[in-house]
């Protein structure tokens, strides 16, 4: 059986406490460190702030700046150059085109003209030839049409000897033959004539498209030699960052016990050396069995 603890030993064990923890301390280290992470990140923003007005403020960012305007106006100059190629393209076509027309129609026209009044010489098959004392057939509408075709188709010929009544048509289709085909000719050498001047107009605009995106190249070299140099320059100019020392910031892990003040400690060891001394007191009055 246990025997009841000494006098002594009973004083210690009531007197002995428990530790009490300062609430107001821990707190207070608690707002230290939250105050001390937001100042490390308020003063990351505004560092960051600073460097960011200076660098638009140094003479390397006009230059940036330069080079991204020359950049737009570049990128703006080429869309305009290639609507420019499409629409020259397209009219060198279009000149191409007319021109081969018009080269087709001057063979046609002009084999018109020469065989046209020829074939006037001749008498048709088809041909309804009205007697010398009657009055004359009227004339075609187009003395240049073709004759009908038939079956069997019509033929040319000429007789030996020509009746009185053959001479006088063929005399009166020479005659609107010639005016019709004089008339014809007239006509076509006017539509050439401003057929021609189309073809000019046109091959003109191709030139001086040519011209011009061949001037646009040399500047374009030009000026992407000057953007090189002011990139290189630029390069050289900027201004190279020292390494920041990494902030130190107060991490708690619970790992370490949060430190606490002078005064707390020093009331903490009176307590510490009670417990211990009613430890020692409780062993030495402890009985073996």
């Amino acid at each position: 059986m246990h025997e009841p603890p000494t006098a002594p030993a009973a004083m210690v064990t009531a007197n002995k406490k428990r530790p009490k923890i300062d609430l107001g301390v821990l707190a207070g280290g608690e707002r230290k460190r939250g105050k001390s992470m937001f100042g490390i990140v308020l003063g990351t923003l505004n560092k960051a702030k600073i460097e960011d007005k200076e660098r638009n403020a140094s003479e390397a960012a006009k230059k940036r700046q330069l080079i991204e305007q020359r950049l737009q106006t570049k990128l703006r100059k080429e869309t305009d150059s290639v609507r420019r190629a499409e629409e020259a393209k397209k009219e060198k076509n279009t000149a191409n085109r007319k021109e081969e027309e018009l080269q087709l129609k001057d063979s046609i026209y002009k084999l018109r003209h020469a065989r046209l009044p020829l074939l006037a010489n001749f008498l048709l098959t088809s041909d309804v030839i009205p007697s010398f004392d009657s009055s004359p057939a009227p004339s075609p509408s187009d003395p240049l049409a073709p004759p009908t075709r038939s079956h069997p188709p019509p033929l040319y010929y000429l007789p030996a000897i020509l009746t009185p009544a053959q001479e006088a048509f063929l005399a009166r289709r020479k005659a609107e033959v010639t005016e019709a085909g004089e008339k014809e000719w007239l006509a076509f050498r006017e539509e050439r004539t401003a057929g021609i001047e189309e073809i000019k107009q046109l091959r003109q605009h191709v030139a001086e498209e040519d011209a011009r995106r061949k001037k646009e190249r040399e500047e374009t070299a030009k000026s992407e030699g000057e953007d090189k140099e002011m990139v290189e320059e630029t390069q050289e100019s900027k201004p190279e960052r020292a390494p920041q020392p990494d902030a130190e910031m107060e991490v708690d892990d619970g790992s370490k016990p949060e430190p606490v003040s002078e005064t707390h400690k020093d009331s903490a060891e009176p307590e510490r050396k009670d417990e211990s001394a009613a430890m020692q007191a409780d062993d030495e009055d402890a009985v073996e069995y």
